[in-house]
């Protein structure tokens, strides 16, 4: 167990995928079914993307997780006639921000946790997934153009910035696709499924 732990810490397993646009809903549907069969933690993100968190597929599939894209790509390519563009990295962020950089058609890019700084330090701040144009152009005005620039910048300066409604927004964003993951490997634990997630917001003066 330990071992599999230390693996795990070793290697990303975040698994961002997008497909060709204007997809058929059914080959949206058949492609969320062959994700289901490298993890069974697997998130819908309509209309052509997916995620899938693989820290849970290691023990049956190995530690290469770029790997377990390769043969996604093959698979879809194979069975359906659809290729994939797939981002692998150690968070929501990074895997996604990969994915968007895979060259069309389709191909598979991984970004390990040792490699995530100085990859992320020469792209342009609009190839960071959550920067919109509007963003982008805000932060190219104070001469941020570079996503090693902007890491730079204290969150304070950059919500000043974008604004504190598209910072806020960007947070509760990534906040809830890291719980949907959360409660992926919950139900996995108790060999529970569920067919839909109730939510209640608590706001600050104690209302829902």
């Amino acid at each position: 167990m330990e071992d599999a732990q230390a693996t795990s810490s070793r290697v990303p397993t975040m698994m961002h995928v997008r497909c060709p646009d204007r997809l058929r809903e059914e080959a949206y549907r058949q492609v969320l079914e062959l994700l289901a069969d490298l993890s069974p933690v697997v998130q819908a993100l309509p209309p052509t993307a997916a995620l899938v968190e693989l820290k849970g597929a290691l023990r049956y599939h190995g530690p290469e997780t770029h790997r377990l894209g390769e043969v996604l790509r093959v698979r879809t390519l194979s069975r359906l006639g659809v290729d994939v563009r797939v981002g692998i990295g150690p968070s929501i962020t990074i895997a996604a921000t990969a994915s968007a950089q895979v060259p069309l058609p389709g191909g598979v890019l991984t970004v390990a946790p040792d490699d995530m700084t100085d990859w992320l330090a020469p792209p342009p701040v609009e190839a960071l997934h959550g920067i919109g144009p509007r963003q982008a152009g805000a932060l190219h005005e104070y001469g941020i153009h570079t996503v090693g620039l902007l890491a730079a910048v204290s969150p304070e300066t950059v919500q000043r910035l974008l604004g504190g409604k598209a910072g806020r927004l960007a947070d509760v964003r990534a906040a809830l696709l890291d719980l949907v993951v959360q409660l992926g490997r919950l139900l996995r634990r108790r060999g529970q499924a569920a067919r839909a997630v109730s939510l209640t917001l608590q706001f600050a003066g104690g209302g829902n």
